[in-house]
């Protein structure tokens, strides 16, 4: 395998965030500029990349694998759901920190990273799966996840705070996924550029949260270690273990353990800068968690496959 273009990919995002890090040091990004961004990606940006991602051509080969594809990554959210609420449980966190954690655990960067880093590994071929893989997580980032960090917050979650713009695009796209529907140019190509501001804009908001750190604090503390090991490693394994015996697929096999594989999303800062959260732990995550898997994305994929 050739491992420059996975390292390329997670270069480019640290460049990024150092872009991010420099000018909020340097007092370019001040606080208030650092939540309107995260609010005009939240609300904006991340709801038109939803949509536009969702534009996948149909053929009779992408719809025998939509329902396996899908089944598999359902059950891969909730097998995280349940495992997250068992690991924090022995975190010592606060009720605030434990919504981040199991956000943390639950969703990986299948996006940005996941679907360069799966094309470079394994071929043109496999993003077929990517796409399908990252409809579930599209919809369920803005429900479960909204859930997860924002209920202990505000004692008893209010159903219309899960009514979103990125849960209304998730509704949308899955829709128009579904009917076959193909939104007209100008619209498309519209969606499509604000939906590239997403990630510049996301590691530039990460990047400006962990300017506001001591470099010792960084990587953050044995916590976010115990949850980046889970994430890069744990969950693949498991994930591996389980699907080998009973995909004879090995395409897709190895796309759904390369996409668990990916480190914290991105999204886990901005939605937590968005709904008042720790989105400081929320940047030492990502931080540690794309720094890491430099090394454990080409590992898994050694070893594994």
């Amino acid at each position: 395998m050739d491992v420059v273009p996975v390292l390329v990919s997670i270069l480019t995002l640290f460049l990024m965030i150092g872009a991010g890090f420099l000018a909020r040091k340097r007092g370019h990004l001040k606080e208030p500029v650092v939540h309107t961004i995260s609010h005009i990606l939240v609300n904006i940006a991340l709801p038109a990349l939803t949509i536009s991602s969702m534009q996948v051509a149909h053929s009779e080969h992408s719809f025998d694998l939509v329902s396996t594809t899908l089944f598999i990554a359902c059950a891969y959210y909730l097998g995280a759901f349940i495992i997250s609420i068992l690991v924090c449980r022995f975190l010592f966190a606060t009720p605030t920190e434990k919504g981040v954690f199991q956000f943390m655990l639950v969703f990986p960067n299948v996006g940005f990273m996941g679907i360069p880093i799966s094309e470079a590994i394994l071929g043109p071929d496999a993003l077929i799966y990517v796409i399908l893989f990252n409809l579930p997580f599209n919809l369920l980032v803005f429900t479960m996840g909204i859930w997860l960090l924002a209920h202990e917050r505000r004692g008893s979650l209010d159903p219309l705070l899960l009514l979103t713009p990125g849960f209304v695009a998730s509704l949308v796209g899955l829709a128009l996924f579904l009917t076959g529907y193909d939104i007209p140019f100008p619209v498309d190509a519209a969606l499509h550029w604000i939906g590239m501001a997403t990630t510049p804009l996301a590691m530039i908001v990460v990047g400006a949260l962990l300017a506001t750190l001591p470099f010792s604090r960084l990587a953050g503390d044995w916590r976010i270690l115990v949850i980046t090991a889970l994430r890069l490693i744990i969950f693949p394994v498991l994930a591996y273990l389980l699907l080998a015996p009973i995909l004879s697929d090995r395409l897709l096999l190895a796309s759904t353990v390369l996409l668990i594989a990916m480190p914290v999303a991105a999204n886990t800062v901005l939605l937590s800068e968005e709904y008042d959260v720790d989105a400081t732990l929320a940047s030492q995550g990502v931080f540690l968690s794309t720094l890491l898997s430099c090394a454990t994305i080409p590992l898994i994929d050694f070893i594994l496959f």
